[in-house]
């Protein structure tokens, strides 16, 4: 039986919080498009990899799942998170992501992100 998407995406944020890159691609489709709203777009797998080992952060993250909503091929996640920046400080954050799925495989994710004060 094949997972459900809100299971795929439970595996990509287990990826993330693990630090393993390639659990995380394994998920997402060859032409997959990441967008962070006034941060970045990431077109493509390898541009998909690139932003996950993003330069600017050390270490892996803590990542708290608040809610997960699944209706057909979407995934909506609603969480916290919390990093090192390179060069010292944390990152800490709220997060609201939105998957669209193919076939097992992320299509497309939107993460907007805001940072706490």
């Amino acid at each position: 039986m094949a997972a459900k998407n809100k299971e795929i995406i439970q595996k990509v944020n287990e990826g993330f919080a693990e630090g393993d890159t390639e659990k995380i691609l394994s998920y997402v489709a060859e032409d997959v498009r990441w967008d962070i709203p006034g941060t970045s777009s990431a077109v493509g797998k390898d541009q998909f990899r690139k932003e996950i080992n993003n330069e600017n952060f050390e270490g892996n993250p803590t990542i708290t799942i608040k809610k997960e909503i699944e209706e057909g091929d979407y995934v909506a996640v609603e969480g916290e998170v919390k990093c090192r920046k390179k060069g010292g400080g944390i990152f800490d954050a709220f997060f609201f992501d939105i998957y669209h799925l193919e076939n097992g495989k992320i299509r497309e994710m939107r993460s907007y992100v805001i940072e706490k004060k």
